[in-house]
């Protein structure tokens, strides 16, 4: 799902109804949510949910049609980028000491750098793909995500070596003493939390982690090696980036991220949804505007709104390279709703593109779109973001920009994300938060929400971060 925010200029995401249907329990079975990152008016809907559940998005009211789309270099749309905060990205230590004399010195083992292993056969039960979360404007549909335990193969993240013969050891930090340090899979991250990630990713074991399919998915599709690193550095470098500034939020943007990749993909990076917001009408053509990848972003929403109001660097130090042309690129409407299905797919089914572009839109939102009304992106940049919370960033993802006032803490998508193993409340008896973020964050487990809630938590406007 992604989010079609384009700002005012664009008729705000309609209000979609959330049909969800139930084709598994929690047995594991994962109905993969209906995420639309609301960008200034839009939001992805539903698709179906892979494993088991179909989380079937409405697609909430017809988009506006026609009319031209500001022209011009000019962000006709979009809430506004937030600002400030820091991102704690740890320090770089260098490892071990250098050893000297000729004596290959260990140099410090790094535990956790390098490729994670494999740890243990991945289960290969439940569903393949998961459900995408596909676009409209406003999303209907809550996304169910599940996510029962694994039960093989225990995480062992083996790490790169020390360096021997005396050279100094650049292989990773240690991630169990919670030193820091580079890792040369992901050199601009803190290796503690690089590291985190990949046993995140490798851990079939973890009561409440990632489902089965899931864990088939990334072995299939990010191969231990380059692949992988590159899927747990995007993770781990768009929290660097773009994480809130409030207290631990690097490490709960970490387990919100890699918990809300299971809703929109099941870890399926060509993941593409085409919903009738994606084929609408337009003056003269018709829309080819599909949620795609990893975390289902739309080129007419996420990617544009970013296009022209988030800041390039950020996007460049994450992994992404972002198509030069679109910086000098008119705003024009059939220009957005058009190339996204054809000319620019790859560049949105980019790993660190498509995980970086959605994190943003997520804590824009998060931290900005708070309010009684909605805040487009361009009034979040000029300093009219107010404070909000996780979930308002999720549901503005979900349900576009506009959505229903007050945020529904107990709506399906952020409920599966944070708290339900089998997706959510609707597609299963969920007993207590037991589900990936809690998992991964060593919360919950009880017959409520964790108290206090990270997802509840206020959280407040940074332009300077979320800005160029």
């Amino acid at each position: 799902m992604s989010n079609n925010n384009s700002g005012p200029s664009t008729l705000s995401r309609a209000l979609g109804i959330s049909l969800i249907l139930t084709l598994g329990a929690c047995s594991g079975s994962d109905a993969e949510g209906v995420g639309p990152d609301a960008g200034s008016s839009m939001g992805e809907t539903g698709g179906a949910a892979a494993g088991g559940s179909v989380g079937l998005g409405g697609s909430g009211g017809s988009p506006s049609t026609g009319g031209v789309a500001s022209t011009g270099g000019t962000t006709v749309t979009g809430g506004t980028a937030a600002t400030g905060g820091r991102v704690s990205a740890g320090g770089a230590s260098t490892g071990g000491s250098p050893s000297t004399g000729g004596i290959a010195s260990t140099g410090g083992t790094a535990s956790a750098g390098g490729n994670s292993a494999v740890g243990g056969t991945v289960n290969s039960g439940g569903a393949t793909g998961g459900a995408k979360a596909t676009g409209g404007r406003s999303s209907a549909g809550g996304t169910t995500t599940t996510g029962g335990s694994q039960p093989s193969g225990g995480t062992t993240s083996s790490g790169d070596s020390g360096a021997t013969g005396g050279t100094t050891s650049t292989g990773g930090a240690t991630g169990a003493d919670g030193s820091t340090g580079t890792n040369a899979g992901c050199p601009g991250a803190d290796a503690t939390e690089f590291a985190l990630v990949q046993a995140w990713l490798n851990n079939t074991t973890a009561v409440g982690a990632l489902p089965n399919y899931a864990y088939s998915n990334i072995k299939k599709n990010f191969p231990a090696g380059a692949a992988f690193d590159r899927l747990a550095c995007s993770i781990a470098m768009s929290c660097a980036e773009f994480a809130p500034m409030e207290t631990d939020w690097l490490r709960k943007c970490e387990a919100l991220v890699t918990s809300a990749i299971v809703a929109e993909s099941s870890y399926n990076p060509n993941s593409v949804v085409t919903d009738s917001y994606a084929s609408r009408a337009l003056t003269g053509a018709t829309a080819n505007d599909p949620t795609v990848g990893l975390l289902q972003v739309r080129f007419s929403s996420t990617m544009h709104d970013y296009n022209y109001n988030g800041p390039m660097t950020k996007m460049a130090a994450i992994g992404c390279t972002w198509p030069p042309e679109l910086q000098t690129q008119a705003d024009t409407t059939n220009f957005w709703a058009t190339a996204g299905g054809t000319t620019y797919l790859s560049f949105m089914q980019d790993v660190a593109c498509n995980i970086a572009s959605a994190a943003w839109y997520y804590f824009y939102n998060a931290t900005g779109n708070g309010g009684s009304s909605a805040v487009w992106i361009a009034n979040y940049c000029q300093g009219q973001g107010i404070a909000g919370t996780m979930v308002t960033g999720l549901l503005s993802h979900l349900e576009g920009g506009s959505y229903p006032r007050p945020a529904d803490p107990n709506n399906p998508y952020p409920w599966g994300i944070e708290c339900c193993s089998c997706g959510n409340p609707s597609g299963c008896t969920c007993t207590g938060c037991t589900g990936r973020f809690a998992a991964f964050m060593g919360i919950g487990t009880t017959s409520a929400r964790p108290s206090p809630d990270p997802f509840l938590e206020t959280l407040t406007p940074e332009p300077t971060k979320y800005c160029k």
